[in-house]
């Protein structure tokens, strides 16, 4: 992570300069995170020592469908459950949140420990998150129109045509879910396992979020459907099964046109190799 002097910073990330007016003093230090491919953030210490994340709109967040704004609502609402980082102000120029101190789980954690994160998200009261249900296809057609001539191609072509349309299954109740919940984006301290980078959140199928962190983690579905139920007090096993099955394609298809995009946005060849990798899942 380079360190830079705060005037330097803001000459290389003009977002910087709307936080002019909340500094009183010029913070100390700022350095440039890595471990986000969405965004470019930077941790901000100011005068007083006190440190933050500075998580700016870009373009490249406006390519995923991210906002700044849904994100800070997703932070507001969840506050008080001390399971994510607190938002400290919202401009037009990106969201600026506490800094979670501890360490990031990025080997991994124990299955257990995973699902009862997902079931803390998935259990939040989402009566007061002003938010439009999640929409799979809008999503996954907003990846495609953006992709240009030499990505529309098969096998991609036809993986995204079969798989656009949400599964039609036994319906559950829309969860708040993270939809990144991978050791990355855990945070481990004495509050316990917080949850950092909630910028993809949305009110959706639960069984979707579960069906990525289980791949995330690269655990055995079925094992994780069926604890995960268990955890949860979840006797309906059947409709969770049948769910997360359902989705398993269309995550990946949705999985598949990200990397894509992020290999038309940053030109790294490995984007594309994890894109194909996902295409010859649904060829086997």
């Amino acid at each position: 992570m380079a360190i830079f002097a705060w005037s330097e910073a803001k000459q290389l990330d003009d977002s910087l300069n709307s936080l002019d007016d909340f500094f009183a003093f010029p913070p100390q230090s700022v350095q440039t995170l890595t471990g986000g491919l969405t965004n470019r953030c930077w941790k901000i210490v100011d005068a007083e020592g006190v440190a933050y994340v500075w998580r700016p709109t870009t373009a490249i967040t406006k390519a995923f469908s991210i906002t700044r704004h849904q994100e800070n609502q997703v932070l507001s609402a969840i506050e008080l459950l001390k399971i994510a980082p607190k938002p400290i102000l919202l401009n037009d120029k990106g969201l600026l949140v506490e800094w979670l101190d501890g360490e990031t789980l990025s080997d991994g954690l124990a299955l257990d420990s995973l699902l009862r994160t997902a079931i803390s998200v998935h259990q939040v009261n989402t009566a007061r998150i002003p938010l439009t249900p999640f929409c799979f296809t809008a999503r996954v057609d907003h990846y495609w129109f953006q992709l240009n001539e030499k990505h529309r191609i098969e096998p991609f072509k036809s993986i995204y045509q079969e798989w656009r349309s949400s599964p039609n299954v036994k319906g559950v109740d829309n969860a708040l879910c993270h939809f990144d919940l991978g050791g990355y984006n855990l945070v481990k301290n004495q509050q316990g396992i917080q949850i950092i980078d909630w910028e993809y959140a949305a009110l959706a199928d639960p069984r979707l979020d579960l069906t990525l962190s289980i791949a995330v983690a690269q655990q055995p579905l079925l094992q994780s459907v069926y604890r995960y139920c268990q955890l949860r007090g979840i006797e309906d096993v059947d409709t969770w099964v049948e769910g997360v099955q359902a989705w398993l394609p269309r995550s990946q298809m949705m999985a598949m046109l990200w990397y894509l995009l992020a290999h038309q946005l940053w030109g790294d060849a490995s984007f594309l190799e994890e894109a194909e990798a996902l295409s010859h899942t649904f060829c086997s």
